[in-house]
């Protein structure tokens, strides 16, 4: 059973480390701009199933038509991919004394994993949010993440965590294993 560990990170103890989750942080215009989207599929579908079901002659103008269809199931397609990407996009990390992967998931299916030797890892720095031509000059909560080294390349953990989120991810990945460098932490105030 995952437990809250801060804001929206989850977490739970596994036989030889820790698994924590990651919810993606959607934008705001997310929630008007998914069932917008959804309720325009829809009125499309009733129309196109209109069109076939009516009788027509072979010509030209039915035949852009059924182009379009082809182009509406395409559309479809990636507006359902889209979706189910924005709504149940996480990101997972399992760690343990010998090794970190780092999982992308969508509906709980993982659709991407890394694997990084826990002690190879450094480096673990927060990066604050910065702004965007879309936040209109204010910070963009979708911009902070975590980086880490790994050999001598930088990957990212985690996108669009506050800083209070982050520091009580560093706290229980510290529980697991001691990083080198690592940023200080108080852990008591995150209840470790």
């Amino acid at each position: 059973m995952l437990q809250k560990l801060q804001g929206r990170i989850l977490w739970k103890h596994t036989a030889s480390g820790v698994f924590i989750t990651i919810p993606a942080r959607r934008g705001a215009m997310a929630n008007l701009y998914g069932p917008l989207v959804g309720l325009w599929l829809i009125a499309a579908a009733f129309r196109y199933r209109d069109l076939l079901q009516s009788p027509h002659i072979q010509d030209t103008v039915f035949t852009l038509q059924l182009v379009s269809v082809g182009i509406y199931v395409l559309g479809l397609i990636f507006a359902i991919c889209w979706l189910l990407w924005m709504f149940t996009n996480e990101t997972g990390v399992l760690i343990n004394a010998r090794e970190m992967k780092v999982q992308r998931m969508v509906l709980f299916v993982e659709v991407a994993s890394r694997t990084f030797e826990t002690p190879d890892v450094h480096g673990l720095r927060f990066i604050p949010p910065t702004t965007t031509w879309a936040s209109m000059g204010h910070p963009d909560r979708r911009t902070s993440k975590i980086q880490f080294q790994a050999g001598n390349k930088t990957h990212t953990l985690a996108v669009g965590v506050s800083e209070h989120e982050a520091a009580a991810l560093f706290a229980a990945m510290q529980r697991v294993y001691r990083f080198p460098d690592y940023p200080s932490i108080n852990f008591a105030r995150y209840g470790y």
